[in-house]
């Protein structure tokens, strides 16, 4: 689980241009913050699919909070069989 955060927080903040932004945090709702918007989190669904070989369905979408680099590398665990 710690690689999959890993991965998941080096690639947001990139996107986000957060590298050294003090208020980006695991749990921080990246929304909410404005660290990503409707595109950002479609450019976070195919890094996650492609990265860690996982689908992120429509319904997974509706069902789980994917709001913080923690909930999704939570997501993403469950689906490899991590957690």
């Amino acid at each position: 689980m710690e690689e999959i955060t890993a991965k998941l927080e080096e690639y947001i903040r990139k996107l986000c241009d957060a590298e050294d932004d003090p208020e980006f945090g695991l749990d921080v709702n990246l929304f909410d913050t404005g660290f990503l918007d409707s595109v950002g989190s479609m450019d976070v669904i195919v890094f996650v699919e492609k990265t860690f070989g996982v689908e992120i369905s429509q319904r997974d979408l509706t069902l789980y909070p994917m709001n913080t680099v923690n909930e999704i590398a939570t997501i993403v665990g469950s689906k490899k069989g991590l957690c």
